[in-house]
């Protein structure tokens, strides 16, 4: 019982170590962004106010760190926020708590192409810095708009020209490579727009390019 107990006890240190790991490399990279002119979370808030007000509850493809969940949610939204990896959602989930929006948002470490809700469940939905690292991005986007309401509000946002080489250079000089599929937003938007999406809005700013699309309601 005692070996149980001790195993349990690393198991514990070592998941704290990585989350401490985690958040100090997380801290090191936001201060080179800055430096740079790039604010994470003013990029954030800017994507997710770019359609103007929206219905939730919201869901956010792709947790990263939680930035664009906690911008959601510090526009009053409940946010279900979607990603396959654990440990991030674990620092996300510690980022929140700190900012004080963790009663707001629910980490559910899951592929997005398997979502497990029902059909017209969200008000709105996110997807940034996301379409870039998919190989193929079809059976995310079918479901979305699978989940999404009538009507409902999907904003698509990844970096610009500019950005991709800002990420390129800062994760340069981390000794890491930011590996980019191929998916655009161009192609994302075509796809859906030959779907059950009209284009509402395209805009740009804060090392960002953004498209808005609405569901259109069921007649």
């Amino acid at each position: 019982m005692v070996h149980g107990n001790q195993i349990d006890t690393g198991v514990i240190m070592m998941e704290l170590t990585e989350l401490c790991e985690r958040q100090a490399a997380f801290d090191a990279r936001t201060a080179q962004y800055l430096r740079l002119g790039f604010d994470q979370f003013a990029a954030a808030a800017f994507v997710t106010t770019a359609a103007g007000p929206l219905s939730g509850p919201a869901l956010d493809i792709g947790t990263g760190r939680g930035i664009t969940a906690m911008a959601l949610a510090s526009q009053g939204l409940d946010v279900v926020s979607v990603d396959i990896d654990a440990g991030e959602q674990s620092l996300a989930a510690l980022l929140t708590e700190e900012c004080g929006l963790q009663d707001q948002i629910r980490f559910v470490c899951s592929d997005a192409s398997t979502l497990r809700f029902p059909d017209s469940y969200f008000g709105c939905a996110t997807m940034m810095d996301m379409l870039h690292h998919l190989a193929d991005p079809i059976p995310v986007l079918e479901e979305v708009s699978r989940v999404l309401k009538p009507a409902g509000t999907l904003l698509l946002a990844d970096f610009s020209a500019q950005g991709f080489e800002l990420v390129k250079r800062v994760l340069h000089e981390e000794g890491c490579e930011h590996p980019v599929s191929g998916v655009t937003l161009k192609s994302a938007e075509a796809f859906l727009s030959g779907k059950e999406f009209s284009p509402m809005a395209h805009c740009s700013d804060h090392y960002h390019e953004i498209v808005v699309l609405v569901k259109n309601a069921e007649h």
